[in-house]
């Protein structure tokens, strides 16, 4: 496993540089900190990025309240942020709280907490401190879950969320975590360790265990960086021919209803057909966070090249007649 470098104020301008934003006339910009190596690393390295842009930056935190230290917690990094001249801020997770998926649940109202915030506050990009662990730690879960090709390109370094128009960065997805905690102790700053990310109950820490082992045999942060890169350019491409081939196939389209020569479609491969079917139902149901899964989807595939008359499959109404193949909203839902 090679050993950790510490992230200079250069090489962080590096990672900036990469994700390709144009930051000229953005005054500020928001930060997730938990408090943990991660986070407090990536704060630490924006703050001194931002003095020297004369960019505002805001640091939030949010308070889950599942555990009774929290709240001290949160003190905490708001003590440490502080005289960095970091503007900190903590947002409580309120209300009762689910007994079931709780990480995921969390997860959400996270997003959610720092996305008002963001938008209460005209701010367009919102940094994540995710890191090339975390990378391989999302691509080995949606293995598990049973992800297509697209999933395994991870998480993207930039990513906007279509309903206020606010982007994710994630600027240390070709970084370890290992070179995050030596930064802040070449600092000489202390960071808070969330028991939660030991918790075996949880299947993400129970992934998260095995990374290291994984690191040890070559799968470095570096190799991992590449890998995403690679399954990104060749889902691009893929995507971008069969938007082409989509266009192509349209005989009719509304907001409830698509027609496509149904001939055309079953002369592509079974991928490719997986490929439209996602682009209907997605244009007819734009706003579903998970209109179909994919198994469901492959199943319909493969279904259509033998008698298919028709079926019902993420909220729209699938029916063949003749040589079209006419895709309707299912009754009693409407777009979004």
């Amino acid at each position: 496993m090679p050993s950790a470098t510490i992230i200079t104020s250069q090489a962080f301008e590096t990672l900036i540089d990469n994700l390709g934003i144009d930051f000229s006339g953005v005054h500020k910009i928001a930060v997730a900190v938990s408090g943990g190596g991660d986070s407090l690393a990536l704060s630490v390295l924006l703050a001194g990025w931002c003095k020297a842009r004369d960019i505002v930056l805001h640091a939030l935190t949010v308070d889950h309240g599942l555990r009774s230290e929290s709240a001290d917690e949160a003190k905490v990094v708001a003590g440490t942020l502080q005289p960095l001249g970091i503007k900190h801020k903590i947002l409580l997770w309120s209300g009762e709280k689910p007994k079931s998926r709780i990480q995921e649940a969390a997860r959400d109202a996270r997003y959610k907490l720092m996305g008002e915030y963001c938008d209460r506050e005209a701010i367009k990009y919102l940094f994540l401190a995710h890191h090339a662990g975390d990378q391989i730690e999302t691509i080995l879960f949606r293995i598990a879950k049973g992800t297509g090709f697209d999933g395994l390109t991870g998480m993207l370094p930039v990513q906007i969320i279509l309903e206020n128009g606010l982007s994710l960065v994630r600027p240390l997805l070709s970084v370890s975590h290992a070179d995050l905690l030596l930064t802040l102790r070449d600092r000489n700053l202390n960071w808070i360790e969330d028991p939660s990310n030991h918790n075996h109950k949880y299947a993400r820490s129970r992934i998260r265990s095995i990374i290291d082992v994984l690191e040890k045999e070559g799968l470095t942060a570096h190799r991992i960086s590449v890998f995403t890169k690679r399954i990104k350019n060749n889902v691009d491409i893929a995507s971008y021919l069969i938007e082409e081939k989509y266009k192509f196939l349209i005989l009719y389209k509304d907001t409830k209803r698509i027609d496509i020569n149904i001939n055309d479609f079953l002369s592509l491969p079974h991928e490719g057909k997986v490929r439209i079917i996602k682009n209907i139902i997605s244009d007819l149901h734009p706003y579903k966070k998970y209109p179909a899964r994919l198994e469901d989807i492959e199943r319909m595939g493969r279904r259509m090249d033998h008698n298919f008359r028709g079926a019902t499959l993420g909220g729209c109404i699938f029916r063949k007649k003749k040589n079209i193949l006419s895709v309707t909203i299912e009754d009693g839902i409407l777009p979004s």
